[in-house]
């Protein structure tokens, strides 16, 4: 097998995958997040209609979920939205179930040039073919069909289900620091509610401490803590022209036994999740952004997932039950991250939160490259220049090898008219023409597979690259230079495509070329001239950090072929 084969089964492999990744559907429309008033909040708590019976605590023996379809909502709910915010992060919360509705990022907009911030939780609008997919837990309205995607914490009583604080109250207390704690205080029946919420600047988490306690007299009971997040399972079909619709959407896990565990929603469809484990965190992970309880590392935990009754997917952790006495409120802390995929900001709540931020396959390759690039960017201020930086170093370390693989291609060209006059003068003795051959590749020194060394060496680190800046939220909306205003989004002028199809071709042109006179051959051979313009038309939609990464990276392949070329004597007026 020589050298055209080799590239060419490299290339249709590469396109193959992309077009396995990427596989069809209908473009979806981009997400948007958004409150919607009264009249649907009362039809969002009514989507995530649970039994009493939707969490195990942790004392308990595991037992099959119980689905009585009993809603634990037992008034319409008119109720207000608290707001909470610093600098990065404004969080709204409902009076009466206590839950988290909104998260709105506010330095991140939903759109290139939008002044709209991104709202991570809330109610969306969905408009699949298929009609609305209630049993995924979407309800059709008046408005239109809608996808809800909300987070909660708080106390749980197995015989009362989920308590509602009604939250009645809310108090402001600034810190020294720039942070700032909010108090809720409200009182449901026998039980009095108070949640404290610290926000520190520049930061998307939230510290949260659950309170409950008996008022005066109150007999005696237990309450399990629990934090959990709740979305429905709809996810619009792959699209070709949508990288968002077939990366990672889903549970995530992290326990003594497995620190990174995905669950995908149809794992969920039929078998629930149940986990024990000391420390550890939970999270719902999206491309670029992620929604994360980290509780407490001293205490064991119960982690859970399961479809509800109503199609929803909840995924929660549990605590120890607590006593509650009217002497004694029982409380529990947890720290609830609703943001960008950074991972140092994930790593500095949990050492394994990170993860979350999806590498691919090649992780081990992946997250070194990332931290290259986030050094570069360091000191050059720009993602697009980081991206140039870290692809030379890259070609640098692995300079010594692809020179090899090089100045082999160009021994090969070099006696490549000595090899068309084997190829006819035995053209036909097969047999005869391979013996000759390679005693021919013996005396002179060659092999038709050295060429072959540098696409091969590229391919694991073409992979990883592609993985990193896929799922790099750093990269979403960050502009280049010139007509390049947003690395995330394909070259508008496709100007990048069109400079990588020019340099692989030339790059294609030095390579050698192994005489033949068989038909197949020959035919393969045509078909690696139109190589460059199917890779430039892939590429025409793929982001332009990507293309930027794999043109600076043929460029330096062109020069590193020319300088491997001229040390051998061939000329490139040749070529």
């Amino acid at each position: 097998m020589d050298y055209i084969k080799i590239s060419l089964i490299g290339l249709i492999a590469v396109i193959l995958y992309y077009l396995a990744l990427q596989w069809s559907g209908l473009p979806q429309e981009e997400v948007k997040f958004e409150i919607i008033e009264n009249e649907n909040i009362t039809l969002n708590e009514e989507v995530f209609k649970d039994s009493k019976d939707s969490l195990s605590a942790l004392d308990t023996t595991p037992s099959q979920v119980v689905e009585s379809g009993e809603s634990i909502i037992t008034e319409a709910l008119s109720s207000r939205l608290f707001s909470l915010d610093n600098d990065v992060l404004r969080i709204e919360i409902d009076s009466l179930t206590g839950r988290y509705v909104a998260a709105n990022l506010i330095p991140i907009k939903t759109e290139k040039g939008s002044d709209e911030s991104l709202s991570i939780f809330g109610s969306r609008q969905i408009d699949p073919e298929e009609g609305c997919p209630v049993y995924l837990g979407a309800a059709q309205t008046s408005k239109g069909c809608v996808g809800n995607y909300f987070a909660s914490s708080g106390f749980y009583s197995p015989g009362l289900g989920y308590l509602n604080p009604k939250f009645s109250s809310l108090e402001k207390m600034p810190l020294g620091d720039g942070g700032v704690i909010y108090i809720l205080s409200g009182a449901n029946e026998d039980l009095l509610f108070t949640r404290r919420v610290l926000m520190r600047p520049g930061q998307f988490s939230l510290e949260v401490e659950d309170i409950v306690g008996l008022k005066a007299g109150s007999e005696p009971t237990n309450v399990v803590p629990y934090a959990r997040i709740l979305r429905d399972g709809y996810r619009p079909p792959r699209a070709y022209l949508d990288f968002d619709s077939y990366t990672y959407l889903g549970p995530v896990f992290s326990t003594e036994r497995d620190s990174f565990g995905k669950l995908d929603f149809s794992d969920l469809s039929e078998n629930s999740f149940e986990e024990e484990s000391l420390g550890g965190w939970l999270a719902l992970a999206q491309r670029y952004f992620v929604s994360s309880w980290v509780p407490q590392q001293d205490e064991r935990h119960k982690y859970q997932a399961r479809k509800v009754s109503s199609g929803a997917y909840s995924i929660a952790l549990t605590s120890q039950n607590r006593l509650l006495l009217d002497t004694e409120p029982a409380s529990y802390k947890n720290t609830l991250y609703v943001g960008p995929k950074i991972s140092e900001n994930l790593n500095a709540l949990h050492p394994d939160l990170g993860l979350v931020v999806d590498y691919g396959f090649l992780w081990w390759l992946s997250e070194p490259i990332h931290k290259l690039m986030a050094w570069g960017f360091s000191f050059l201020g720009n993602w697009g220049l980081a991206i140039l930086f870290a692809t030379i170093v890259l070609k640098a370390i692995l300079w010594p090898l692809s020179a090899a693989g090089y100045r082999s291609a160009a021994k090969m060209r070099a006696v490549a008219p000595e090899m068309s006059e084997l190829q006819q003068k035995y053209a036909n003795d097969k047999q005869k023409l391979g013996q000759e051959m390679m005693a021919f590749y013996k005396k002179k020194g060659v092999s038709p597979l050295g060429g072959c060394l540098p696409m091969l060496l590229q391919m694991p680190f073409f992979l990883a690259f592609y993985w990193v800046l896929l799922d790099m939220v750093e990269l979403r909306h960050a502009p280049f230079m010139f007509w390049i205003t947003d690395l995330s989004s394909y070259d508008p002028f496709f100007v990048l495509p069109i400079l990588n199809a020019g340099l692989m071709y030339y790059s294609q042109k030095m390579m050698p070329v192994t005489p033949s006179n068989d038909p197949t051959q020959q035919q393969m051979q045509s078909a690696m001239k139109f190589m460059p313009l199917m890779i430039a038309a892939m590429f025409s939609i793929f982001p332009a950090g990507f293309v930027l990464y794999f043109t600076i990276q043929s460029l330096i392949t062109v020069i590193q072929q020319a300088l491997s070329f001229r040390k051998a004597g061939i000329s490139l007026k040749s070529v």
